[in-house]
């Protein structure tokens, strides 16, 4: 008798509590799915309007003149093989002469 005393109790103390925890609670529920909405969209803008690259910091050399260029920036042919940092040095993809940097 008395474990069931002291179990209602515990649990009219557990219902108080709650209801007066549970706006809180509520609350920081819908700050946390907000925030979630939040990421969700800034995820979805950045991976859709880049495209994705193996890796994003790499670095490919001009066939013609040797220059080092970003891999997002250089232009290749049809096949893939060469690369080259300009429309230029497309052209003159023949000739071995060296940029100066600068």
């Amino acid at each position: 008798m008395k474990y069931l005393i002291i179990a209602a109790l515990v649990s009219i103390i557990f219902v108080l509590v709650y209801s007066r925890v549970r706006p809180y609670l509520k609350l920081i529920q819908k700050v946390i799915s907000s925030l979630n909405a939040a990421v969700d969209i800034s995820t979805t803008s950045t991976t859709a309007s880049q495209p994705k690259t193996p890796s994003k910091n790499k670095l490919v050399r001009c066939e013609s003149c040797g220059t080092w260029i970003p891999a997002e920036r250089a232009l290749n042919l049809n096949s893939g093989l060469a690369t080259f940092c300009s429309a230029e040095c497309m052209a003159n993809k023949g000739s071995k002469e060296r940029k100066i940097a600068g």
